[in-house]
């Protein structure tokens, strides 16, 4: 069989296969070999240009870019404005330098907290891959402290931290009770009016009589829960019904359920006596916390004299007093913008190893939040091993002026993983007006219990001037030494600010000059006599409840000067203004104390009566059950252990 086209076996096929230029045949199906290339110029040539482009906009727009970023992010981070005028980059080198460095003052937007001239880092390459940041070296150079800004600076507003953390350390300086010191002559004293309302004791009456209320309510709701009339009358109804019966009435049988009963009513009664002495501990915590009320009333009582004299604007006798009506605001700045540092240090660099939470970023649906998770072993977000910076602080620095050596260690926003803390010192080394400054502290978030410390030691610096709240008198301290220490160990604070100096000048503040009272004059004479500044302030307690002491020498001469002249009519105000406040006080005190006192007194009645009517109870149950037995002895409820026999008579 053969198909059209095909040969027979025997002759020789028409068609012969190609040769290849050796001379043997070629198959169709094989292809031709081809040269491998190298270089592919159909991609290689938009990636050129493509890198181009990008190297061009760099070029163009990156420093720029950087700038604004930087900006952004140190306003944020910072919660004041944050400018910087020049960022160059040099990614083969991974250095970055930034000129022009400004950052306003939280507290004053007309001032800068520092400017820097050039300030110069050199990163590590290989954490960058991980988008992390570890500096090799810092170089810082021309530095100029409290400069005025030619604009204000803008307010950094938005959800962030740092606005968040301004306003709380606003409301953890105004939690201080600063005192007012009045020089008002005393031909102008008028009488007091009091608004019950507005003194702290008849508050804590107010919210004492309420207290008093829960707990009256209380203890009659746990002596309801006793159900004591329904286990006397049930161990009554036992009692009566097994009234004049013994075992030869009731039978052997009969004699065991009647000793059964009665020791299941003996139990309930039993239980209720424990029940009734649960109540005896309730009802005494109870009121023992009602007493301690009492003591808060009168506690309170010594801020409403304060406040009632403050009403009649009496001059205070009390140095202390006088020292934080003359000093006590200048303190507070101080130590407010202590806490403020600290709280944004525990803000970017949070102890321990738990995830921190911050915003993700923008996208045009669900932006959200971003957790960074701290790993033990890896790199931080920014770690500054260690910074050896010498800087010069120009004229513009005012008394900070002169030449200073930085040093700095592990600097990082995960201290849980360096697992050191961060320390800092300062010195100053040469030039300016100052005959020493040094500066040490510490930032130890490795563990969750945050503890931040910071000493300051000035000598032979210029102390600013400060202007008295109540006189038209500017007093300037001249050069001394200052002093200040501050610790914040997780919600606990303690500070200590003071002031030393013996060349104290006095100036007329021309901005408040007016005609001063024959008191203020007096005053005014004793203070322009001395030469001498010694102040020194405590801060203490926590920062929600802080406590604030501030002493001085011219705390002293005030009240030995105040007390020389009114005294006596003072302190005969004083007495009134006391006796007034203690009429109001007790027309509202005295009906609670009468009822905490009926209350006491009820419930040791009440309890009382229980146990006594339980005991009678339980003697009554005894007594069947001796009368039960007939003279047998049977199992009791004191635990006897005779039994019944069957041979007793019936």
């Amino acid at each position: 069989m053969f198909t059209p086209g095909s040969v027979r076996n025997s002759e020789p096929s028409p068609y012969t296969p190609p040769t290849g230029p050796s001379g043997s045949p070629t198959h169709p199906g094989a292809k031709a070999t081809k040269r491998v290339r190298v270089f592919r110029w159909q991609g290689i040539i938009p990636l050129v240009l493509a890198g181009a482009l990008t190297f061009a906009g760099w070029t163009l727009f990156g420093g720029r870019i950087l700038r604004t970023t930087l900006s952004e992010a140190g306003t944020d981070a910072m919660g004041a404005q944050f400018d910087i005028a020049e960022a160059r980059v040099a990614i083969m080198a991974t250095t970055v330098e930034l000129r022009g460095i400004t950052l306003a003052d939280p507290f004053d937007p007309n001032r800068n907290l520092f400017e820097i001239a050039r300030l110069r880092l050199e990163l590590e390459p290989r954490p960058l891959l991980e988008k992390k940041i570890v500096v090799r070296r810092l170089g810082i150079t021309d530095v100029r402290t409290s400069t005025r800004r030619e604009t204000p600076a803008q307010p950094s507003t938005g959800g962030g931290f740092a606005p968040r953390a301004l306003a709380e350390v606003r409301r953890f300086a105004g939690q201080f009770n600063v005192p007012l010191l009045s020089l008002t002559p005393f031909d102008t004293f008028r009488a007091i009016a009091l608004d019950p309302s507005q003194l702290h004791a008849v508050q804590a009456t107010v919210a004492l009589g309420h207290s008093a209320d829960s707990v009256k309510s209380a203890i009659e709701a746990a002596y309801a829960s006793l159900r004591l009339q329904e286990t006397l009358d049930s161990s009554a109804a036992l009692a009566t019904r097994l009234q004049g019966t013994n075992v030869r009435t009731l039978g052997l049988d009969g004699a065991r359920r009647a000793v059964t009963d009665l020791r299941t009513a003996s139990a309930r009664i039993d239980s209720a006596k424990r029940r009734v002495d649960a109540l005896v501990a309730d009802a005494r915590r109870g009121i023992d916390t009602l007493q301690a009320g009492v003591g808060a009333i009168d506690a309170a009582r010594r801020e409403d004299y304060a406040f009632a004299r403050g009403l009649l604007k009496l001059p205070t006798f009390d140095a202390p007093d006088i020292g934080a009506a003359l000093f006590g605001k200048v303190t507070i700045d101080r130590f407010q913008q202590a806490v403020y540092w600290a709280t944004l240090a525990r803000e970017h660099a949070p102890p321990g190893l738990l995830p921190r939470e911050s915003v993700g970023p923008q996208r045009r649906r669900r932006s959200g939040t971003t957790l960074h998770f701290a790993r033990q072993e890896s790199h931080p977000r920014f770690l500054l091993r260690r910074a050896d910076v010498n800087v010069s602080i120009g004229g513009g620095g005012g008394a900070a002026a002169g030449e200073y050596a930085i040093a700095a260690s592990d600097i990082t926003t995960e201290p849980a993983i360096v697992g050191r803390p961060t320390l800092f010192a300062a010195r100053r080394v040469g030039g300016g007006d100052v005959d020493s400054v040094r500066i040490t502290g510490s930032i130890d978030h490795v563990s969750a219990n945050a503890r931040e410390v910071v000493n300051v030691n000035a000598s032979g610096v210029r102390l600013p001037p400060l202007a008295l709240p109540v006189l038209p008198y500017t007093m300037d301290p001249g050069r001394g030494t200052s002093e200040l220490r501050f610790m914040l160990d997780g919600d606990r604070l303690a500070g200590r600010w003071s002031v030393r100096s013996g060349d104290l000048t006095w100036s007329t503040d021309s901005a408040r000059a007016r005609a001063m009272n024959s008191i203020e004059t007096l005053v005014a004479r004793a203070l322009t006599g001395i030469r001498e500044l010694d102040l020194v302030a405590d801060v203490s307690g926590t920062i929600a409840a802080p406590r604030l002491a501030v002493r001085s020498n011219l705390d002293r001469q005030i009240a030995a000067r105040l007390r020389a002249v009114i005294g006596e009519e003072v302190t005969a105000m004083q007495t009134k203004v006391r006796a007034e406040v203690d009429r109001v006080v007790e027309e509202r005190s005295a009906p609670v104390r009468a009822r905490i006192v009926e209350l006491r007194a009820e419930s040791d009645r009440r309890i009382a009566d229980a146990r006594s009517r339980l005991d009678a109870e339980k003697a009554r149950l005894e007594e069947r059950l001796r009368a039960l037995s007939g003279g047998v002895s049977i199992p009791g409820i004191g635990g006897g252990t005779e039994t019944l026999t069957r041979g007793a008579p019936s």
